[in-house]
């Protein structure tokens, strides 16, 4: 009787409620949820880094999963989600921070993103002055060149993080030639380029463009000039560069009369040798002047060769007398060691010992008596990377009893 009465209690709110809850039911049950990857990379924002530092990041974007109904989906876009990082506390050095992800959309849910972390750098944001150069690419009309070029202004201010701007000495314009046969102005924007040609990331400019006045002049002179390999640094220590060789080993240009007439070389990019230790060969760039060009190539192919830097080292060896008759002895070697030079790698030569060169003399058929020996270079057995030099004495006295 209770359980009766407590279904018809109040019976029309709790009728309603059933088919309230049949209705969210069959709503629920209509709506298809669908889980993916979202199909663009979101764009990551550093939040919080402390005025006067710059960060950067090992990659720019991050990829989210997400679970939402089919008709949201059509409506989601880039700007429907926001990733970031939190640089609140963090001073210079790298980190790995974690990234969030948040979204304004209702009903989305982030369900996985890739990478989970990234590598953060932050460093001190500087700026300077640097002056504006031109890259000429494309070309005049035939037989015209660029001879010049004027920029106004002739100096941008540079800002990015310190290594990058410390080691940034100009600002680079390119100038794209389309069959121009006069002189030309143009708006033109700069931009930094490593020693490959690849635009250095997170450095800005101001302005960021600048007025380019180009002169074009007739392009009549070919003149074959040979090649300058530029190189920055140094080779690791022990090693010298022994050969450097390029291919084509001359260039043919073109220019203008005033500009190739005391022009002997063309130089190609700086190529940095730091701690080399191995011979390096690759395709680098030519830096041609204004008013000159390739009447062929702009690139060469370069071979850096290095050796180890060797020298000399005399050490006093003892003499070994190995295979000794039976029944005999040797009683006295005079001189007991010898005065051995030899040559090897600067390091190795500085770490050896006596115990890396060894003289041996054979007595297997020796009889008693004092036995004058004269020495050979094959009585010496020494360490890879070691060549004999020299020896004195040359001969020794060696007793047996």
């Amino acid at each position: 009787m209770k359980f009766l009465k407590f279904i018809t209690n109040n019976w029309p709110i709790k009728l309603l409620a059933v088919f309230a809850a049949l209705g969210l039911w069959a709503y629920a049950a209509s709506v298809k949820i669908s889980v993916a990857t979202f199909p663009n990379d979101i764009p990551i924002k550093a939040l919080n880094l402390t005025p006067g530092f710059v960060a950067i990041f090992d990659q720019d974007t991050v990829k989210i999963s997400i679970s939402a109904a089919s008709d949201t989906w059509n409506q989601l876009s880039t700007d429907s989600f926001s990733a970031y990082i939190d640089l609140n506390g963090y001073s210079v050095g790298t980190y790995q921070i974690p990234i969030n992800i948040t979204t304004s959309v209702s009903g989305v849910l982030i369900i996985s993103r890739d990478p989970l972390n990234a590598t953060v750098t932050i460093e001190p944001s500087i700026s300077k002055d640097v002056l504006v150069v031109a890259k000429i690419s494309g070309e005049a009309a035939e037989n015209m060149i660029v001879s010049n070029a004027v920029f106004d202004p002739q100096t941008v201010r540079v800002t990015g993080p310190k290594s990058a701007i410390d080691s940034l000495s100009q600002a680079t314009a390119e100038i794209i030639l389309s069959g121009e046969s006069s002189d030309f102005s143009n708006s033109v924007t700069v931009s930094a380029l490593n020693q490959s040609g690849g635009e250095i990331q997170n450095v800005y400019f101001a302005p960021m463009k600048v007025m380019a006045e180009v002169k074009i002049v007739s392009a009549g002179n070919v003149k074959n000039l040979g090649i300058s390999v530029d190189t920055k640094g140094s080779p690791a220590d022990g090693f010298y560069i022994s050969s450097i060789s390029t291919n084509p080993a001359t260039i043919s240009v073109v220019g203008a009369a005033n500009s190739v007439r005391n022009l002997n070389t063309i130089s190609t990019v700086p190529i940095d040798i730091t701690n080399l230790s191995q011979t390096l060969s690759g395709t680098y760039a030519l830096i041609f002047p204004l008013g000159v060009q390739s009447n062929g190539t702009n690139k060469v192919s370069v071979t850096i060769t290095v050796s180890n830097q060797t020298i000399n080292r005399t050490l006093s060896i003892p003499i070994k007398t190995p295979n000794i008759p039976s029944g005999l002895s040797v009683s006295s070697i005079t001189p007991p060691t010898v005065l051995t030079t030899v040559s090897g790698p600067i390091n190795t030569i500085n770490s050896i010992g006596i115990s890396d060169i060894s003289l041996s003399i054979d007595l297997s058929t020796a009889v008693s008596g004092n036995h004058d020996h004269k020495i050979s270079s094959d009585d010496f057995t020494l360490s890879d990377n070691i060549k004999l030099i020299n020896f004195t004495p040359s001969t020794v006295t060696i007793s047996l009893k």
